[in-house]
């Protein structure tokens, strides 16, 4: 539904600050890791808001440039290039003026979905990064990432606020039904400000628009004739948008984003991308901020139960029994992060990536993997036994039996 939430940026919520804190933490090892590539990073935050709270807090455009900053007086190559876009409708005057102490900053007015190929037009062979955080659902056109996917960039990533629930709201009006949970605060916060100033999604075009395709039809017609719930519908909803995500962009993961123990996500940010380098990254990021807020979420105490991000029981057992039936398909010498990465892509983040390397070392002991290692010795002529891989270590793998 639309409305006027001119007092959005009175204060910080804490949705804001989970969704901040998971790119914030992401985007500094992907800066690092992009400028030694020495090629042009181009940022672009699709919906940028106003730059910073009322309250003193910053908003994703500052993290961003400081990020940047932070990362630019840290490196050591030669004339590093990053541009930095702030697509902004609403708050375009706002914005500039935060932004006023950063000049090489560009703020451009209008809506993501009009000026996002006009502002890489000249972009080519650049590294593209896209931050998503759109106020709804209906600015998130599908056939944009399908077409950045095909654009010759070095590479594109997505991260992505997906207000699930918003849209299976929309998807139950749309099909003459109507979305009924038992936890009523999932809507709380979730409708935020109108920046484009248009009605929400009002027709099965328009959302198949957004989700890629038309799937979400079949789901709301589960939910419809009770053979889903709501909770059940948003999930499958969102699985089946990282599925389709997937047909342009090799590995995406989701998190869902809720601030108390077994609450329903009221969100999930997204990531995609075609390295495995990125994928794992982003695991190492969803599970620091999942310990964090785990451990805000039980004032301070470590939670005695051992869950992964969707609130589902992981234990060691079940990692050891995944690692196996995912393993074991590689018959050929496989890259080690190529492999972990396909691993997650599977599960989902469902546990740390030291728990898969020792998992995987405890298959080589018993002989069922063999593992080639790049260097193969130490400097005192050891045989090395490291499970990862680096600028300067490389790991293949193979499963023997």
């Amino acid at each position: 539904m639309p409305r006027n939430n001119d007092d959005f940026f009175q204060e910080k919520k804490a949705w804001s600050e989970v969704k901040d804190q998971l790119f914030e933490c992401y985007f500094k090892p992907y800066v690092a890791k992009i400028l030694h590539t020495h090629k042009p990073l181009t940022y672009i935050d699709c919906f940028a808001g106003k730059g910073k709270f009322e309250d003193g807090k910053p908003g994703s455009p500052l993290i961003a440039l400081d990020v940047i900053e932070e990362c630019l007086r840290s490196t050591t190559h030669d004339n590093p290039c990053i541009s930095t876009t702030f697509i902004e409708l609403k708050y375009g005057r706002e914005l500039q003026e935060v932004l006023s102490d950063y000049p090489s900053a560009t703020v451009v007015s209008g809506r993501y979905e009009e000026q996002i190929f006009d502002i890489l037009r000249d972009k080519v062979n650049t590294n593209v990064f896209l931050y998503l955080d759109p106020y709804g659902i209906k600015s998130l056109h599908f056939p944009i990432f399908d077409t950045l996917a095909k654009n010759g960039f070095n590479s594109v990533e997505l991260l992505i606020n997906l207000n699930t629930f918003g849209f299976i709201r929309e998807a139950c009006s749309v099909l003459g039904t109507t979305l009924i949970l038992d936890d009523p605060t999932v809507f709380d916060d979730l409708v935020e400000y109108d920046s484009t100033n248009t009605t929400t999604p009002n027709s099965i075009h328009d959302l198949d628009v957004i989700a890629g395709g038309n799937y979400w039809q079949a789901i709301i017609k589960d939910y419809r004739d009770r053979r889903k719930d709501g909770y059940q519908a948003e999930e499958c909803f969102a699985k089946q948008y990282c599925q389709r995500l997937s047909k342009d962009f090799t590995y995406v993961l989701n998190m869902p984003l809720r601030i108390r123990q077994g609450q329903r996500p009221k969100y999930r940010m997204i990531h995609a991308t075609n390295h495995p380098d990125g994928c794992l990254l982003m695991v190492d990021n969803i599970w620091n901020r999942w310990q964090l807020w785990q451990t805000v979420q039980n004032n301070r105490q470590l939670s005695l139960i051992p869950e992964d991000p969707n609130n589902n029981f992981i234990d060691d057992t079940i990692i050891k029994n995944k690692a196996k039936e995912h393993f074991s398909s590689y018959n050929v010498m496989t890259s080690y992060n190529k492999a972990l990465a396909e691993f997650y892509m599977r599960n989902g983040a469902i546990c740390e990536k030291h728990k898969v390397a020792k998992v995987l070392k405890e298959f080589e002991k018993e002989g069922h993997i063999s593992v080639l290692r790049n260097p193969a010795f130490t400097a005192t002529g050891r045989p090395t036994t490291f499970m990862s891989e680096s600028s300067n270590q490389k790991v293949h793998i193979k499963w023997e039996s």
